[in-house]
């Protein structure tokens, strides 16, 4: 008995088989190849395995050697004041934190839409208030606390405006409450309640000329927060003391009286 002539594949068989593996092998390749294209030009996988292409985060960072970290695997650092950062980022959501030394860090969850764009706004807030005590003797002292003395809060009749006159702000049942004058597709036109603390608001602005951010005193605290509680709201102290009051006249410091001890404090 011949066993290798009984072992052997029928003709048929082995250009079936062969056939077989070509296709595999060809399908494998354009897999590939697609892949390798569709990379080169920008899509990635997002949200649920879907395919989209990549989006551009920009920012603008005002300090040098400030620490971006994405999704808490990539860091960048920053290598200039006033410096814009742009990053190409799958269509899926994403975290990024901002972190510099001596400030509070900014954190903001968000995701980017394929092919499309999306603008964050860090806030810096130094964790040791800096500015300087107006004294008594000085001419501005008793101005300056009668401005804050008779500062009023907004109100729904009377509202603050921000400087670019999209947003307005007012107090209503100890609430902060925002309402978008100009359309936005992910805001609306409806009013919403930023915070409402236990202790009583005192004072509200905008902070910095932003229309996103509002700064506010209550209890023995002044704080910053952001208007928009999507992917995370921050909310960062600037000020702690006893009682304090402000007002904010320029959008780089506001002047707080605690007790009778005026200051200007940077923000």
């Amino acid at each position: 008995m011949n066993t290798n002539k009984d072992t052997k594949y029928p003709p048929a068989m082995l250009r079936v088989a062969m056939r077989a593996g070509w296709v595999f092998a060809g399908v494998g390749t354009v897999i590939l190849v697609t892949a390798f294209v569709g990379y080169k030009l920008g899509y990635r996988f997002g949200n649920n395995f879907k395919i989209g292409k990549l989006g551009i985060v920009s920012m603008e960072i005002p300090i040098i050697n400030t620490d971006i970290f994405v999704d808490q695997n990539k860091k960048i650092t920053t290598t200039k004041d006033n410096e814009t950062v742009k990053l190409s980022l799958s269509p899926r959501q994403h975290t990024i934190i901002i972190s510099r030394l001596g400030y509070f860090p900014w954190k903001k969850d968000f995701t980017v839409p394929s092919g499309g764009a999306v603008n964050l706004f860090p806030i810096f807030v130094t964790q040791n208030a800096s500015g300087q005590i107006i004294k008594q003797n000085d001419p501005e002292y008793w101005k300056l606390r009668q401005q804050v003395l008779a500062d009023k809060l907004p109100t729904k009749d009377s509202p603050r405006i921000s400087k670019d006159g999209s947003v307005s702000i007012w107090l209503e049942n100890n609430a902060i409450i925002v309402k978008f004058i100009s359309p936005r597709s992910d805001l609306g036109l409806d009013s919403k309640v930023v915070i409402q603390p236990e202790t009583q608001i005192k004072n509200v602005y905008f902070y910095k000329d932003r229309s996103d951010a509002v700064i506010f005193s209550t209890g023995d605290s002044v704080f910053v927060i952001e208007t928009n509680k999507t992917g995370t709201q921050n909310f960062i102290p600037i000020f702690k003391g006893t009682n304090p009051h402000f007002i904010e006249t320029d959008p780089n410091f506001i002047y707080v009286l605690d007790g009778e001890t005026l200051m200007e404090v940077v923000i």
